[in-house]
């Protein structure tokens, strides 16, 4: 077994999606829908992707089609998809955003979840990332509190389940911490579960720790080999971190920030930029 995927057992994916593992096990057999990743005993453990398969699966089959068919509809559906975060006619940003400026509690919870469910780990973490950054921008602070409320709790929980299963005595720790003080939680959390999908535990520094000396220290004390800068300023301190990578070549550094590919930094052996 080789992956660095978070990876949840049979019995938690029946939980999360609703199928049996009857199901699971004929959907994999009969069909090829998912190919589990097996254990070195021959357990099956499922990845996110997997999991966001069966969902689709479920909802493709109470749509009326049938199970056998599923397998293409989906590939197909992928290699159809598109930068844009809309199924259909539903828009999930414009909706969300909708939601939110009436702070209405039961839409943006209903909208959370549509969300959530029905759209894949890139594009969610997209689409949090640009809702964060416009309410951010509202004048309205009682909107971005609001936010911030509802928003939360599911980054932690879809954390926790992402970590659950990691094997903690050879995971690779990274240190993850905003670029600038003020930078919202919210932000934070969605950079810490990209991580975590990637096979990252996070050691999560919700303060702004300032001088290079300092920082270093606090990774070799809990032994992170890595080190991820969460920028939504648009105020990425490339002369910084590039300083910090050469004093560091061994340690691996991310970086989230607006056009982040296009920065000179990008190009370093150990970097790796996510643009936000």
């Amino acid at each position: 077994m080789t992956t660095n995927e978070a990876l949840y057992p049979i019995r938690e994916v029946s939980s999360l999606t609703g199928v049996n593992s009857i199901t699971l096990r004929a959907w994999e057999r009969r069909y090829g829908l998912i190919e589990p990743v097996r254990t070195d005993g021959g357990h099956r453990l499922y990845t996110l992707e997997h999991i966001d398969t069966i969902k689709a699966a479920v909802k493709m089959t109470k749509e009326g089609i049938p199970i056998s068919q599923v397998k293409a509809r989906i590939s197909q559906i992928k290699l159809n998809k598109n930068d844009e975060v809309i199924t259909g006619d539903y828009d999930y940003q414009s909706r969300l955003m909708d939601a939110l400026e009436t702070l209405d509690l039961e839409s943006v919870n209903q909208e959370l979840d549509q969300v959530f469910m029905n759209i894949g780990d890139t594009w969610l973490f997209k689409l949090l990332f640009e809702v964060n950054q416009s309410v951010s921008v509202n004048s309205n602070p009682a909107i971005f509190t609001f936010w911030e409320s509802e928003v939360l709790p599911r980054l932690y929980t879809r954390l926790r389940f992402a970590l659950r299963y990691m094997a903690l005595h050879a995971c690779k720790k990274i240190w993850v911490q905003a670029d600038y003080s003020n930078s919202s939680q919210v932000g934070l959390l969605i950079a810490v579960n990209v991580l975590a999908k990637n096979g990252y535990y996070p050691i999560i520094n919700h303060k702004l720790a300032t001088q290079n000396q300092s920082l270093f220290e606090c990774m070799q004390q809990t032994q992170c080999h890595a080190l991820a800068v969460v920028d939504e300023k648009q105020l990425f301190d490339e002369t910084r971190w590039a300083s910090w990578t050469d004093s560091h070549p061994s340690l691996e550094f991310h970086y989230f920030t607006e056009h982040a590919e296009e920065l000179a930094i990008a190009k370093k052996i150990q970097v790796t930029a996510y643009s936000i």
